[in-house]
């Protein structure tokens, strides 16, 4: 079974959080979204935001909805998934999460795939296109349909 990890101390409603996970699920078998408590100061409200995150996907079974309170890539090996799912709106984000993939890979084997939930161009040309693809990153919200 093919299995992303979707991380963060992030809010549920934050933009493209459904596209990323739904998105995900068309590539993994599974998706695991997982809330951080790693930080030097826990959070306070990370019940609630379970709660919250659990009753949006109650109805899906390929999603699965957890804690932890390690790094996020020994969460992942200790989960078995075998890429971690990323989120961008723009192209000046993607630089970094290509790095950050780059980075992720060599020290863990992990792969990170990178998904575009709200581009900000309406126009991409087809060398940049390439050259996000050439990074993994997946293109398919900026290219016309």
């Amino acid at each position: 079974m093919r299995k992303a990890l979707f991380a963060g101390s992030f809010n549920p409603f934050t933009i493209g959080h459904k596209d990323i996970v739904e998105r995900g699920l068309e590539l993994f078998d599974e998706v695991v979204i997982a809330i951080g408590d790693n930080q030097d100061k826990p959070s306070e409200d990370i019940d609630e935001r379970l709660r919250v995150i659990r009753g949006v996907y109650k109805d899906e079974p390929r999603v699965r909805v957890d804690v932890y309170h390690s790094l996020t890539v020994d969460y992942a090996k200790e989960i078995g998934a075998c890429a971690l799912l990323r989120g961008v709106r723009s192209v000046m984000d993607f630089e970094y999460e290509r790095q950050m993939a780059d980075a992720n890979r060599a020290l863990t084997g992990i792969e990170t795939v990178v998904l575009f939930t709200k581009p900000e161009l309406g126009y991409i040309s087809s060398s940049l296109v390439r050259d996000l693809k050439k990074h993994g990153a997946d293109v398919s919200a900026l290219v016309a349909k």
